[in-house]
């Protein structure tokens, strides 16, 4: 069963990405895996780097440069068409600072005859002793509720990109990832249309490693904030309906916060025009 794994990096070597090194440490070090499985590195960077691939002969790697930063969606979708011509039935994601494990690549790469009904597999990903993916996708603070177990899950769920096992098949089919979302709540938009399709989540018994970004509005800068509003104002406002209206009451409570407490007005002032929007 055949697999294409994608890591996207930015301003990242190769040989310096965690996810990366710690693929060379667990997958490269069974021969067995090679022949089924292919990695795509695609660099964001604005510079291209060098990337000598001959140290990994015995394993498919392709380094793929794009200078114009589209985003994840972009080179997710890259690596969509990769594995599609590659005939992989599934596709694995990953950023540059995950660390993978052993146990990790072990039971992903074992798993065979999957049901039909999973259009995806996930582990469990830990961030400073808590776990924060996957989550239950019903509430605005998914992390002050309960976390799923490992499993069929039968409830949506949401699971952060980074780890994530995609069927391929299934991507066919809803003609891969939505470039509406190209960074930020791509992960959202992906696990709700799986349950919408009528598809579920396998969650395994095991667990990586993951640094959780938290916004911090001293060092985020207003371009970045209105990509991370505009995403979530679509995915509430077109997907979640659900929670579109207690998601315009939290954006209020983050507007009052932001004109007490953020230095660059821009943002609360960007939060107010949100809105207002239609």
């Amino acid at each position: 069963m055949k697999k294409t794994i994608v890591i996207v990096l930015y301003k990242q070597l190769v040989e310096e990405s965690k996810t990366f090194k710690t693929l060379k440490e667990t997958l490269f070090s069974r021969d067995e895996y090679f022949k089924n499985v292919e990695i795509i590195l695609y660099d964001n960077s604005p510079d291209e780097q060098e990337f000598n691939t001959f140290p990994y002969k015995n394993i498919t790697i392709k380094y793929k440069h794009d200078k114009r930063n589209l985003g994840i969606a972009a080179a997710y979708n890259y690596a969509w068409s990769m594995a599609k011509a590659n005939k992989s039935e599934w596709l694995i994601l990953f950023d540059h600072d995950t660390e993978v494990t052993y146990d990790y690549i072990k039971q992903m790469l074992d798993l065979n005859g999957v049901d039909e009904s999973i259009a995806a597999i996930v582990p469990k990903i830990n961030s400073e002793n808590q776990m924060i993916s996957p989550v239950y996708s019903h509430t605005l603070r998914p992390l002050q509720a309960e976390r799923p177990k490992e499993g069929i899950q039968d409830q949506p769920i949401m699971a952060i990109n980074s780890g994530a096992m995609i069927r391929v098949s299934f991507l066919n089919q809803i003609n891969g990832f939505n470039t509406d979302f190209s960074l930020d709540y791509l992960d959202h938009w992906l696990f709700y249309e799986i349950y919408e399709n009528g598809y579920k989540v396998l969650v395994l018994n095991v667990s990586l490693e993951h640094e959780l970004s938290v916004m911090d509005y001293s060092r985020v800068s207003l371009d970045r904030y209105k990509s991370i509003v505009d995403s979530e104002m679509n995915y509430y406002r077109n997907y979640k309906k659900d929670l579109y209206t207690a998601y315009r009451i939290q954006l209020m409570k983050r507007l009052l916060k932001q004109v007490l407490t953020v230095k660059n007005k821009k943002i609360a002032v960007y939060t107010l025009s949100r809105l207002f929007s239609r």
